[in-house]
């Protein structure tokens, strides 16, 4: 799908405040409201748009402990799914290349709920080993990236500007 730079902008709005009105989104890219209202539409089910939340912190829901759960397997990980969504402490699951085949992102009220997961993940069959990293403090968490520069070789030296030349302000500006 080709986003325009009014979608790019909208969405990256959003990204950051996905509570603003249609009123303010229109000002920003120089559109109706009803156009803003008929793109975010448009985005959605065309699945740009995968759903409208909140950001919570874990730690004031009494989740204070953070973990990703790294594991070996001696079946496909697509067959271990079900048993992995009855979890609900496993945020995501991750299907990854290298020594482990799966990696979990998991969130638990204490360090003895952790030990009680991975006792339950080692109940799974066809989970052969297990290897916890617990997050001290989460140093960056950042949106998705919408710009196509933002994996291109230069940012990933750390070579670009702190502001990119298509930031929100200056693609509304050039809108």
């Amino acid at each position: 799908m080709n986003l325009d730079r009014k979608d790019l902008t909208l969405l990256e709005a959003l990204q950051h405040n996905a509570s603003q009105r249609l009123e303010d989104l229109a000002r920003l890219v120089h559109l109706a409201p009803s156009s803003v209202h008929d793109r975010l539409r448009r985005l959605q089910r065309e699945g740009v748009i995968q759903g409208w939340t909140i950001n919570v912190d874990a730690a004031s829901l009494g989740l204070g402990v953070l973990a990703f759960i790294a594991a070996t397997a001696s079946r496909p990980c697509s067959e271990m799914m079900p048993e992995l969504r009855e979890i609900p402490c496993i945020e995501e699951a991750h299907s990854v290349a290298g020594e482990f085949c799966i990696l979990l992102k998991v969130r638990l009220a204490d360090t003895a709920g952790l030990l009680l997961l991975i006792e339950r993940l080692r109940q799974i069959p066809g989970i052969e080993k297990t290897e916890t990293t617990v997050v001290l403090a989460t140093q960056l968490d950042r949106p998705t990236p919408l710009r196509q520069q933002a994996a291109s070789p230069k940012a990933v030296r750390g070579v670009t500007s702190a502001v990119p030349p298509d930031s929100v302000e200056s693609q509304a500006a050039a809108n």
